[in-house]
């Protein structure tokens, strides 16, 4: 499991990324033609604020892992403040389940309403 920070990120633009998916004991990337993706935005008291998965078309399997994008009208529904990045893969072959990113989100005000 790796953890880490995404950049600030204001609440009235895109939420757009990339993240890579790598074995810590191997420092290889993961295998992920069956993987589903999962990714989830939640506030201090663990309450979803943004969803997202391969299966929706807002996550995207790309290089080493995947690309990411929340769009801004999606974004203004979060207020300033600080967020963690919950990421899940599950092989659909198999069922088995790992969350290789935990992560935490500093959002900004947008200026922009």
């Amino acid at each position: 499991m790796n953890l880490g920070s995404f950049p600030r990120q204001p609440n009235a633009a895109d939420f757009v990324g990339h993240v890579d998916v790598i074995d810590d004991r191997t420092n290889t990337p993961w295998d992920l033609t069956t993987v589903r993706i999962e990714m989830e935005v939640v506030d201090q008291r663990g309450c979803r604020r943004l969803y997202g998965s391969t299966d929706d078309g807002k996550l995207t399997l790309a290089g080493d892992g995947f690309d990411f994008r929340f769009p801004a009208s999606e974004m203004r529904n979060i207020c300033a403040g600080s967020y963690t990045v919950n990421i899940l893969a599950t092989d659909t072959l198999t069922g088995f389940v790992q969350e290789p990113v935990i992560a935490d989100l500093p959002v900004i005000e947008g200026g922009y309403r």
